[in-house]
């Protein structure tokens, strides 16, 4: 069904295919309640141990002291899954005698139905909102754990000295690319200082969408932070001359594939996150860039030794589940984590133990072009 759809809009940008390949409302990828986990197509940092879940709680509380112990303070949470993350930190802050309200952002009711189940302990204390728009105003943590690599994204293509923009073609069933036209002007306006370095057939992304809903949500922060936890990579090293594929990712039935066009609706495709433009955006809606580092090194400055020692027994399986966690060939080196803050009076002052071992945000400022 969702193939015949494409062919009634065919032509169209590739950014428009995967947005309607993961969003449509019947027929997408997410609407049909495709989450995470071990019965999912890939499995995230929540899936693999409460202790991730609990370690975040513990930067957490740091952050809610720093805004001053707010009794008010909220954790927002958008791109939840299936709400193990959530679970984990709630669970955490309730052992620790803390309770805080939660909410989180999600807009198809499948998912929202399997968090309600998971959460079911904690319902007094949660709340849902469809989009961010519908979210007020708060202080406290907008936590985004794999959310922002799931937006679409703009193709572009290095063609005969040129830039193009990736477009697919449906007919009959079968899918194509070509090269057209920029369906959006700020596609080539992002990408244009990197292009004279890059080999012919070079292919990358754009994704633009993301400001549209970091703005939403940066406009209701009274005071807090933003808490950012994705794979991807600083934009010198995003857009590097070597990387001449892209960052595209695509999981079918739990296989990781090079195909988005396989299965339209039913396979997961995402895509590096370019961090350079969180800071970026951060600059632009009043959020100052606090620290950026790996997941690894994060993980160890916050204590995830002791925390696991708190909600486990520390068993083999646990410490080989750690390790996934922090070791640099697992995710604790493809995860970067960012966090940023608005506080208007000491925030220059806000020391995080997330950042004691490694703080990189200088990875942050420059490109390689103007090396």
């Amino acid at each position: 069904m969702l193939l015949d759809l494409l062919e009634e809009l065919s032509p169209l940008p590739f950014v428009k295919f995967m947005e309607l390949c993961l969003y449509h409302p019947d027929y997408g990828y997410y609407a049909r309640g495709n989450l995470p986990g071990k019965q999912g197509d890939f499995v995230t940092a929540p899936c693999i141990h409460p202790v991730f879940g609990a370690t975040i709680a513990r930067q957490i509380l740091e952050m809610w002291e720093a805004l001053g112990s707010p009794k008010d303070f909220l954790i927002l949470e958008a791109g939840a899954g299936q709400g193990y993350l959530a679970l984990d930190i709630l669970t955490y802050l309730r052992k620790k005698g803390y309770s805080f309200k939660y909410a989180i952002i999600e807009p198809f009711p499948a998912i929202r139905a399997v968090q309600e189940e998971v959460l079911q302990d904690f319902l007094d204390d949660v709340c849902w909102y469809t989009t961010p728009k519908d979210v007020s105003f708060f202080q406290g943590v907008f936590l985004a754990n794999e959310l922002f690599d799931a937006f679409p994204v703009h193709l572009v293509e290095k063609r005969e000295g040129e830039l193009h923009e990736v477009w697919v073609e449906v007919k009959g069933g079968h899918i194509r690319e070509f090269y057209e036209k920029f369906c959006d002007p700020r596609v080539l306006r992002r990408v244009y200082r990197y292009f004279p370095y890059w080999c012919e057939g070079y292919r990358t992304e754009v994704c633009l969408t993301i400001e549209d809903f970091y703005r939403e949500i940066a406009q209701k922060l009274i005071k807090g932070f933003f808490f950012i936890i994705d794979y991807g990579y600083p934009r010198q090293d995003y857009y590097s001359p070597e990387r001449t594929c892209g960052t595209l990712v695509c999981y079918y039935k739990h296989r990781l594939v090079d195909n988005p066009y396989l299965a339209p609706g039913h396979t997961d495709i995402s895509c590096h996150v370019d961090f350079t433009l969180l800071r970026e955006l951060g600059d632009k809606y009043g959020l100052l860039t606090l620290g950026f580092t790996q997941q690894g090194p994060f993980l160890v400055s916050c204590g995830i030794d002791r925390v696991l020692l708190e909600v486990s027994e520390g068993s083999y399986r646990d410490l080989n589940a750690v390790k996934r966690l922090i070791l640099p060939e697992g995710l604790g080196g493809s995860h970067w984590v960012l966090v940023q803050g608005r506080l208007y009076s000491n925030i220059f002052e806000v020391k995080l133990s997330g950042f004691s071992l490694s703080n990189r945000t200088n990875l942050l400022l420059g490109d390689f072009s103007s090396v």
